[in-house]
C-alpha cells in the first residue's frame, strides 16, 4: 500500500468513526439519559449529601472525603455502566435493529471496519461522559471533605484509572456482545444482569476458589484502592486482573467482528 492509498484508508476510517458519532448524538434520549446517568447522579449524590450534612452534621457526616469519595465510586460504577452498556449496545447492534446493516454492506466496504469503528465511536463517546462525571466525583471529595480529610491525588488518581477502565471494558463489551446478537433489548438484560447481579453473587462464592479471578468485576474491583473500595473480595495481583479484563475485551472484539463478517446481509 502506498502513500496515497495508506492516506485514503485512514481518511474512510475516520469518516465512517465520526458517522458512528453522529449516530450516536442524535440519539437524543440516548444521550439525555447518560448524562444523567453519569453526572446528574453525581451532582444529586453530592447536593443531598451536603444538604444533609449542613442541616444535621451531628447525625451525617461530610458529603465528601474518603467514604463519601467510596459511595460516589459505586454510583458512578452502577449508574455508569447501566449508560454504558446502553450506549455501546446502540453502536454495536443499532444499525441491525434499525434494518439498515444490509445497505451498508451493500456499499462495499469491509464488513470488519463497519465493526472496528463502531469501538472508538462508543469509547468516544463514553469516555467524555465518564471523565465528566469522575470529574465532579473528585471535585465533590476534596470540596466537601471534613477538615484534613481530603483524599490525596494519588488515591484519586488511581480512582480515575479504574473509573475509566470499568467503564472502557464495559462499553467493549456491549459492542462485542450487541453485535454478535440479534437483539439489542436482549444483550442490554444480559449484560445488565451479569454487571448487577450474577458477577457480583459469584464474586462472593468463595467455594469457587481461584476461579473467581477470571470475573471482569473482580478485575475491575481490584484496580480500586483499598483506602476507598475496602478489601478486594478477589484478592489478585493488578497484572492478573489487567489480563483477565485483557481476556474479556478479546473474546468480546472477536465474537463482534467474527459476527459481522459472517451476518446474512
Amino acid at each position: 500500500m502506498n502513500g496515497t492509498e495508506s492516506r485514503t484508508t485512514i481518511g474512510t476510517i475516520v469518516r465512517m468513526t465520526a458517522a458512528e458519532l453522529l449516530k450516536l448524538y442524535r440519539r437524543r434520549a440516548l444521550m439525555a439519559w447518560s448524562v444523567v446517568l453519569f453526572v446528574g447522579a453525581q451532582l444529586v449524590f453530592y447536593g443531598l449529601g451536603a444538604i444533609q450534612h449542613a442541616a444535621d452534621p451531628a447525625h451525617h457526616g461530610p458529603a465528601g472525603g474518603p467514604r463519601g469519595l467510596a459511595n460516589a465510586m459505586m454510583l458512578v460504577g452502577y449508574l455508569g455502566g447501566v449508560a454504558a452498556v446502553m450506549i455501546g449496545t446502540a453502536a454495536g447492534g443499532g444499525d441491525t435493529a434499525a434494518g439498515v446493516f444490509r445497505d451498508l454492506a451493500s456499499t462495499g466496504r469491509s464488513r470488519i471496519a463497519l465493526f472496528a469503528v463502531r469501538l472508538p465511536a462508543a469509547l468516544a463517546v463514553t469516555g467524555v461522559l465518564a471523565v465528566s462525571a469522575f470529574a465532579v466525583t473528585a471535585t465533590g471529595a476534596v470540596v466537601f471533605a471534613g477538615a484534613g480529610s481530603a483524599p490525596p491525588a494519588a488515591v484519586l488518581a488511581q480512582c480515575g484509572v479504574a473509573v475509566a477502565t470499568t467503564i472502557g471494558v464495559t462499553t467493549v463489551l456491549a459492542v462485542g456482545l450487541s453485535s454478535l446478537m440479534s437483539s439489542r433489548s436482549i444483550t442490554i438484560g444480559l449484560l445488565l444482569c451479569w454487571n448487577l447481579a450474577l458477577a457480583r453473587v459469584l464474586e462472593h462464592a468463595t467455594s469457587l476458589g481461584s476461579l473467581r479471578e477470571a470475573l471482569s468485576l473482580g478485575a475491575t474491583d481490584r484496580l480500586v484502592p483499598v483506602s476507598v473500595g475496602g478489601a478486594y473480595v478477589v484478592p489478585m495481583q493488578v497484572w492478573t486482573a489487567a489480563l483477565v479484563l485483557l481476556g474479556w475485551v478479546a473474546v468480546a472484539v472477536l465474537a463482534g467482528a467474527w459476527q459481522t463478517a459472517h451476518r446474512d446481509a
